[in-house]
């Protein structure tokens, strides 16, 4: 058995903006929704074929709410505005109608999936074009987009991997699993405005982590850079850092998300 778990949310931008690219109608007027809807459905039919699954898909969204505003104090979590496409709310209701979809309050999509994927690993695969899910062990994809190229299907392990990549567009750091969390712990994340270490980019992050081999070694060496940053206060800087940025993998009894804790 496969299960695709496809991130709505990211479909919901990129089917809608791409049917208002290609709608050939007559003036402004926006695309019909029949239109749109063949978009969706061609795009999730592709997905489901290319991870092979064998069992309809789950569709995840984000709730109006989101835990991590209380966390973040350096910087408002996900700062930013945008237009949404005209069909927005459409090509929303039109998922909920069609597919299994999951919602709930106080999480994103980014941690309803890496929920289910933990639960099981064995039996579904994340489909995103998010980079920050493949911290979450288990099957990857991530669709051509743009100049963003096909990203597997790939296994990505618990402890992952990084590396250094070099582009007209800049450096950055991709990879996956546990390691590729610890690099955004220093990095941050500027799309959901996470500050990270400050005064540590890409190419210090690399160094720091690129030999480590484990999950205690490659913690021990950003608990350092942060204490060498911000002293006494490393700890708690560090902690705020990693909890914005970490997918939620379990709920605790009373439903709330279990928080990343320090690896012992």
């Amino acid at each position: 058995m496969r299960q695709a778990l496809i991130d709505a949310g990211v479909l919901r931008y990129e089917i809608g903006y791409a049917a208002e690219v290609g709608w050939k109608g007559d003036g402004d007027s926006p695309p019909p929704f029949d239109y749109v809807a063949e978009l969706l459905e061609n795009r999730i039919s592709n997905i489901c074929a290319v991870v092979e699954a064998d069992t309809p898909p789950i569709l995840f969204l984000t709730g109006k709410t989101n835990f991590r505003n209380d966390i973040a104090k350096r910087r408002k979590y996900k700062d930013r505005d945008g237009r949404k496409p005209f069909h927005f709310k459409n090509i929303t209701a039109y998922m909920e109608a069609v597919y299994e979809t999951r919602k709930q309050e106080g999480l994103e999509a980014d941690d309803l999936m890496s929920m289910e994927q933990t639960k099981r690993r064995d039996e579904t695969i994340i489909c995103t074009r998010d980079k920050d899910l493949r911290q979450v062990p288990g099957l990857h994809y991530g669709w051509e987009l743009g100049n963003q190229p096909q990203f597997g299907p790939e296994e990505i392990s618990d402890f992952g991997k990084i590396e250094l990549r070099r582009s007209k567009s800049g450096i950055k750091i991709v990879g996956g699993g546990y390691k590729f969390f610890l690099s955004q712990c220093i990095t941050g994340d500027s799309v959901d405005t996470v500050p990270g270490l400050r005064g540590y980019g890409p190419v210090k992050a690399f160094e720091m982590l690129d030999a480590t081999q484990g999950i205690p070694e490659a913690f021990k060496a950003v608990r350092e850079a942060y204490k060498a940053v911000y002293g006494n206060d490393g700890d708690a800087e560090l902690l705020e850092q990693g909890q914005l940025l970490w997918m939620v993998r379990e709920l605790n009894e009373d439903g709330s998300p279990k928080m990343w804790r320090f690896p012992e």
